[in-house]
């Protein structure tokens, strides 16, 4: 393990360069913030890596390290305390860095990839007139991820959690000067906001059973299944079988803090229901893209539920729900793939499905496969964005591929790229051999998994593999269609777009015909992180199969719990070996739809250029519903938008303005202000009427004396 000095740096120095970066960008210009920003974010991804290959290769996965780094049994468990945070009563969470096998590898997922976009950013913004403040927000980004990876206690996992939320809001909406990235930026705010709703009481019921937010007293008594005694809910009992009374309902209480937690890592993560802002992101910046549908703000979920594993494994209806929401997800987000056009949403509807894998993995039990797959598409899902990119950038800001085709040979080298990504998420490789990319070693394990818990029980397991196969398939064909239609056949002429509000887009003036939009392969800073990308593409799954999957108990320690009875990794190699194999279908399964996907595919994208139109045009009930996202958010603006906007209105117009104000200041200022006009026509000016007034007046208090002294004579 790195000294405490390099692991510090690691999380702490891109804060501090995103905060220099973005106070003091006058006096160190752009250049000077962009070399603080890329320097500061690169040096500790080469850290973290090496980190994590002497974790992986130097014989450390397999044993620990106390809290100060002593030798023990059960994988690495160092942590740093900074300072005392907070110290209320039971209410206690320091500031510390909390380094285990999870933390290892999201730290080398985050800190790698960002670097690498750091590096692409110098060429895609180069004629961006803010890029302190880009580099600075990105940052900024990798700042608030790292802190939330290594959070030690639930109060700093939050301040990661909003932390993210805000910088990824700040950089959907980099380009505020135009209106779809600001709707994009709010959308992607508020929709996280409901999940984080979620969050925010899962955290409070968390010190409601346990009485505190720190990490190793929770898990610990979930572990041992110790007694607690809730805050005045309940009688103490046995974590497991504790139970919250609410109203006329006994809710068990380990299930109810489960789902909670997940309906934020749903908003966070873009799960079914809650995965409406994610496509719209791409309203930012491309690298933005990668960085958050990569390494960041989206894989934040499942590490959530991975890390919190010892909760999963007793809360069998809170882990079905993961399941089902993940399989659900993976399926759906896939259908809609098929059918998008902008080639950045396509690989966006990539991002939801590939973590819909990786939830129904956590959900089976199948923690290890869930965070080998974060980890390997981290690497080929930031290449298809940096690739995407690419060819962008060498399109002229263009980005609907019905304008693209035969791109490949102004661009070959982003085309190789796009190649080895495609070849990577649709998983292609040879079953019970080490032939293969990185998708096909994690991709593979996770639906295997899901096979296995079918096998042993496991609730909606079964449903989860078949989702999983026949998302499978529609990954293959729209990873196939987009290489196709942007890659392959005659270039679309004619068909350039270039949005007027695009303060960046690029003309490349030709001097002899005035606009030249010939396609052009990207500057060399922007293919290098293509290159390094694609080694990791290639060879991810295959050196860290071993380490994070076949001997993941060793690797991830502790770090990762499993309940006596879960035999579900263990299984899988149960499953391969058995001789005869009646399951030998089921390793074969993933290889045959992907190769069917790509048949499809290359009929009718390649061969048949032009069918793939003719269909889409045909306007059929089933296009729609994919091209349209299945109306998610038709069905949204007519409910929870406007219904949401009727209720404010009525709460505005009719319970603030009328009743609350009616009655209220308003009413009495009405009155006051009648009052004084009634008043005021009194005031005539004629001493007669003064002198009847009088009078009455007069007369009025003399009755009203003798009527008092003659009653009480």
């Amino acid at each position: 393990m790195l000294p405490d000095y390099a692991l510090l740096f690691i999380v702490l120095a891109p804060g501090l360069a995103a905060l220099i970066a973005g106070l003091f960008q006058k006096q160190i210009t752009d250049r000077g913030a962009m070399v603080l920003t890329t320097g500061t974010v690169g040096l500790a991804g080469i850290l973290s890596i090496i980190q994590l290959f002497a974790f992986a290769f130097g014989g450390h996965g397999g044993e620990t390290h106390g809290e100060h780094g002593e030798a023990a049994s059960h994988g690495l468990h160092h942590v740093i305390t900074l300072l005392q945070w907070i110290d209320v009563g039971q209410f206690q969470a320091d500031w510390a860095i909390r380094v285990d096998a999870l933390s290892i590898v999201m730290m080398a997922v985050i800190t790698g990839v960002s670097g690498l976009v750091h590096l692409y950013s110098w060429g895609y913004m180069d004629e961006d007139p803010h890029k302190a403040r880009f580099f600075s927000y990105l940052s900024l980004f990798t700042f608030m991820m790292l802190m939330l990876v290594t959070a030690d206690n639930f109060i700093q996992l939050f301040f990661g959690w909003e932390g993210v939320g805000l910088a990824s809001y700040l950089l959907i909406g980099f380009w505020y000067h135009n209106k779809a990235p600001n709707d994009a930026a709010i959308k992607a705010f508020v929709t996280n906001r409901v999940g984080d709703f979620g969050l925010a009481l899962g955290i409070m019921a968390v010190f409601v059973v346990f009485g505190s937010v720190e990490f190793e007293p929770v898990m610990t008594a979930l572990k041992e299944n110790a007694t607690v005694t809730p805050l005045a809910l309940a009688e103490a009992a046995p974590v497991r079988e504790l139970v919250l009374p609410f109203l006329a309902w006994n809710i068990p209480a380990l299930e109810l803090i489960g789902v909670l937690l997940f309906i934020g890592a749903m908003g966070k993560s873009a799960q079914f229901f809650l995965h409406v802002w994610l496509p719209d992101a791409m309203e930012g910046p491309t690298p933005v893209s990668a960085l958050i549908h990569a390494a960041t703000m989206v894989t934040a979920g499942v590490y959530l539920v991975c890390l919190l594993s010892p909760l999963y494994e007793y809360a069998p209806w809170a882990a079905g729900m993961v399941t089902v929401i993940g399989a659900v997800t993976a399926l759906y987000a896939a259908t809609v793939g098929m059918a998008q056009n902008d080639i950045k949403r396509v690989i966006a509807y990539s991002t939801c499905s590939q973590l819909g894998y990786m939830f129904f993995a956590a959900g089976v039990g199948a923690y290890e496969a869930a965070m080998f797959h974060l980890f390997t598409h981290a690497f080929f899902k930031a290449l298809l964005f940096l690739g995407a990119g690419s060819v962008i950038h060498g399109m002229h800001h263009e980005q609907d591929m019905r304008n693209m085709g035969g791109v490949a040979r102004f661009m070959p080298f982003t085309y190789a790229a796009m190649m080895i990504g495609t070849i990577a998420i649709i998983g292609l490789g040879i079953p019970h051999t080490s032939i293969g990319f990185a998708g096909f070693f994690s991709k593979d394990a996770i639906i295997e998994s899901a096979y296995s818990a079918g096998l042993l029980g496991v609730s909606f397991a079964q449903m989860a593999f078949w989702f999983g196969i026949i998302a499978a398939l529609l990954t293959s064909f729209y990873s196939w269609r987009l290489i196709y239609m942007t890659f392959h056949g005659p270039r679309a002429e004619g068909h350039h777009h270039e949005d007027p509000a695009d303060s960046h887009a690029d003309d490349h003036l030709d001097p002899a015909h005035g606009h030249d939009h010939t396609p052009h392969e990207s500057p060399v800073v922007m293919l290098i992180p293509l290159g390094l990308l694609s080694l990791g593409a290639i060879f991810a799954g295959l050196l860290f199969y071993g380490p994070m999957f076949h001997h993941g108990a060793a690797f991830w320690g502790d770090a990762i719990y499993r309940a006596a009875d879960n035999d579900v990794i263990h299984n899988v190699e149960v499953l391969k070996e058995a001789d005869p194999n009646p399951h030998w279908w089921v390793f074969w399964a993933p290889l045959a739809v992907t190769l069917t996907g790509f048949l499809i595919a290359t009929f009718t994208y390649l061969f048949n250029r032009g069918f793939g139109r003719k269909i889409a045009e045909s306007g059929g009930p089933l296009h729609s519903l994919f091209a349209n996202k299945w109306y998610f958010d038709e069905i949204y603006n007519a409910t929870f938008v406007r219904g949401t906007s009727w209720l404010g209105g009525f709460f505005w117009k009719t319970g603030d303005k009328k009743i609350i104000d009616g009655l209220g200041p308003d009413g009495i200022t009405s009155l006051v202000r009648w009052g004084s006009r009634r008043l005021s026509a009194m005031h005539t000016g004629y001493l007669y009427h003064y002198a009847f007034v009088i009078i009455g007046a007069a007369l009025l208090f003399g009755a009203v004396i003798f009527w008092r002294v003659g009653g009480a004579g």
